[in-house]
């Protein structure tokens, strides 16, 4: 019992440092503002699977408070807290809703709220310069269709996001539980 427990902390700790590494690394790549949030999102996905729901939301909180204190691109880091961090576990709850157009308009819904609050407060609340200046010099036009096409790749994400937890519960889930 001993050696599962801490076998299993230790895979949330590993899984949260490489999130952080991934979160790091982002903002050097310019196009990495999206991707290295997504990426770290997805990692909370064993930790859900193998330490629980609880310990998942520990992980991706202490995440959150590390991307905000130390990566150099913020807003990487609000896409991370506000949107691609904790979808990945806030989708096992929704997934739990029986009808699949109910639960397409919620998670649309969820999403677009989402996306409001994280630019709401990045525009707003804690205004990041360079932010602002573009979304002033941009026309509400194309505002509105990186909005559409941010929904298209919301919903490629939660796609690639099904096939990715089936294929650890699969293929990896079996080999790590070797070892846990």
């Amino acid at each position: 019992m001993r050696r599962r427990k801490s076998g299993r902390i230790a895979l949330c700790g590993v899984l949260c440092a490489l999130a952080m590494t991934l979160m790091l690394g982002g903002s050097v790549l310019p196009f990495a503002t999206f991707c290295a949030p997504a990426m770290g999102g997805i990692l909370l996905v064993p930790i859900a699977m193998e330490c629980g729901m609880r310990l998942a939301w520990v992980s991706y909180a202490a995440l959150s408070l590390l991307s905000i204190l130390f990566v150099p691109d913020k807003e990487s880091a609000f896409i991370f807290v506000f949107l691609l961090g904790h979808y990945p576990l806030l989708k096992a709850y929704l997934q739990r809703i029986p009808w699949r157009w109910l639960r397409a308009v919620v998670k649309t819904m969820v999403f677009n709220a989402l996306v409001f609050a994280c630019y709401g407060v990045v525009l707003y609340i804690l205004p990041i310069q360079a932010i602002v200046q573009e979304f002033a010099h941009t026309a509400p036009a194309a505002l509105a269709g990186l909005l559409v096409l941010a929904n298209v790749c919301f919903w490629v994400y939660d796609a690639a996001l099904n096939n990715l937890i089936r294929a650890y519960a699969l293929r990896m889930r079996p080999l790590l539980r070797r070892f846990l």
